[in-house]
């Protein structure tokens, strides 16, 4: 039902290398070369600095194994739990509409009945008079001819059955009758009848109507477009969960990163300070560096838990039996997150989302099967007066070619016509019906103008959050630049000046720490700016368009 085709054509540059070298290599003692007048134009610099993301847990014996962010939601979307069983909604619902459909199938039937009576014969004209003698005299008496009577009437029918969509009921069966008795005086005995029946229920008020009649499968057809619609709404979900997931696992490795950087120049300060403990190193100096040291220590440690579950968050959200959770893995994306600038019109946007999100089509249909209902409960409001013809055409004979034979020769017709009414005093259920599918369309079209306002509201909140986090980007970078400057400052004086006190490694290692709080801001910013245009396209509706995901549709011939 589903082939996902992703092909994604926005750049992908990930956190610029001004941030990413400090994570990956050391201090760059050429931090401040560079010009950041606009560093979201530096692409060559960003390659520059940029390096290969390295593995964290080589030590836990950990599979590496590299994914793309295109890798992750065709894993996804083929193997995630939640989409697999949402997935079989549209199916199931197109069976209901099948269903609905199978009411106006003519219906094959067939009947058999056999009545066979042996009684005691009561019947007066079947009698012989009798003269016996008694005591008194001779006295006459009525016996039955024959003291029992006996009959076989065997019959059989089978014919074709049609609903038509204006309510009617069309049937036609052919009848046969084999009868046969003890009594005397029949003209046939045994007496064959065939009889062919055609019969017409044509509703002229309740149940009146081609709407009425197919008010089931228009209601199913809405359901089926309802569970594509809510497919949709999955699909979407489970696109946003990966994408973040994805983005949130690359910002704790960069932040691994960082933070065991920061470890290691606070060690290697350490030394130093200790080598000059009997020079001017105090104890408060010292004991400041050993309070970072732990401090750092146990950053590294939570970034690196934060890194193996958000790990264990998006291979829940894969659920790609390859991968499971119980495994050693250490995923490491490959992907560079964009810096690309997403302008997006509000009002344009909400157009967009109002037009194309799955919760407003589908409540739209919800509508539309509401007043659907309506309409059939408008109609059960009327009497029930139906008009009933039946003709018939007989023929009969002592044996079965024959009467088959008078059935077509003699023209035997009979015919009948009536109507037949029927009406509830106070008629209360078909008032209730009416009053409580009224007011479930109303609830629906409420529920319509709640579901606008929450997108309405969705989509200001995530284009808020799209513009002010890619402002925020180049404020974070220019923070981390700034911060850098001042570390390459400490760098270049601390190679050229032959004699470095405790309190200039103090001042450098301080320094080294507010770049690394710089660093994971930035960081931070660039992952939620992703984040944020992820959240952006799912607001408008337009995520799967925007990852190039399609939905297969069904065959022509399978298609409601």
């Amino acid at each position: 039902m589903l082939k996902p085709v992703i092909d994604r054509t926005l750049p992908r540059l990930l956190l610029a290398g001004m941030l990413m070298s400090l994570a990956a290599g050391g201090l760059a003692r050429t931090w401040g070369a560079e010009t950041w007048d606009d560093p979201f134009a530096q692409a060559d610099i960003i390659q520059k600095y940029w390096q290969q993301p390295q593995r964290l847990f080589a030590e836990d014996s950990r599979r590496e194994v590299q994914l793309t962010l295109e890798d992750c939601i065709q894993r996804a979307m083929a193997n995630n739990l939640e989409v697999k069983v949402i997935r079989h909604d549209p199916a199931i619902s197109l069976s209901d509409v099948v269903q609905a459909e199978a009411a106006f199938d003519a219906v094959l039937f067939g009947s058999s009945q056999f009545d066979i009576s042996d009684r005691t014969n009561m019947d007066s004209s079947a009698t012989t008079v009798k003269t016996i003698t008694t005591p008194s005299g001779v006295t006459n008496i009525t016996e039955p001819t024959t003291p029992f009577f006996q009959s076989r009437d065997y019959n059989y029918s089978l014919g074709l059955r049609k609903r038509l969509p204006t309510g009617a009921t069309v049937e036609m069966a052919e009848l046969l009758r084999r009868y046969r008795s003890s009594e005397t005086g029949l003209y046939y005995n045994p007496y064959y009848e065939y009889t062919l029946e055609m019969t017409l229920r044509q509703p002229l008020l309740r149940d009146f109507g081609i709407d009425v009649n197919r008010a089931s499968i228009n209601a199913a057809r809405n359901s089926y477009q309802i569970s594509r619609q809510q497919f949709q709404i999955k699909m979407i979900q489970t696109a946003a969960e990966v994408e973040s997931n994805f983005w949130r696992l690359a910002f704790y490795r960069q932040q691994v990163k960082v933070y065991q950087n920061l470890l290691q120049n606070a060690e290697d300060a350490y030394k130093k300070l200790e080598a000059r403990k009997t020079l001017d190193a105090t104890s408060g100096i010292i004991a400041r560096n050993l309070s970072l040291i732990e401090q750092a220590k146990a950053n590294v440690i939570n970034a690196r838990n934060s890194v193996l579950q958000s790990q264990d968050q998006l291979l829940n959200s894969l659920n790609d039996p390859n991968l499971p959770i119980a495994g050693k893995w250490e995923i490491i994306p490959q992907d560079l997150p964009s810096l690309q600038s997403h302008t997006l019109d509000p009002s344009e946007a909400l157009q967009i989302a109002l037009r194309t999100r799955a919760e407003v089509l589908a409540q739209k249909l919800q509508i539309d099967t509401a007043g659907i209902a309506v309409d059939v409960a408008k109609n059960q409001l009327l009497p029930r007066l139906d008009l009933v013809g039946q003709q018939d055409i007989a023929g009969g004979e002592r044996g079965y070619g024959s009467a088959w034979d008078q059935q077509w020769q003699n023209d035997t017709v009979s015919y009948r016509v009536g109507l037949s009414f029927e009406l509830p005093l106070g008629n209360r259920e078909a008032r209730a019906a009416l009053t409580k599918s009224r007011h479930k369309e109303k609830q629906e079209e409420l529920r319509l103008e709640s579901y606008q306002e929450q997108i309405a509201a969705d989509v200001s909140i995530s284009l808020n959050a799209l513009n002010y986090t890619y402002d925020k980007i180049r404020a974070a970078l220019r923070a981390a630049q700034a911060e850098a400057a001042v570390v390459n400052e400490y760098l270049v004086r601390e190679d050229a000046e032959a004699t470095i006190t405790a309190d200039f490694l103090d001042r450098k290692l301080n320094a080294i720490e507010r770049l690394a709080v710089r660093e994971v801001t930035a960081i931070q910013t660039v992952t939620e700016y992703n984040v944020a245009i992820i959240d952006a396209y799912r607001a408008m509706g337009t995520l799967l368009q925007y990852d190039n995901i399609k939905i297969a549709e069904l065959p022509a011939e399978e298609a409601p």
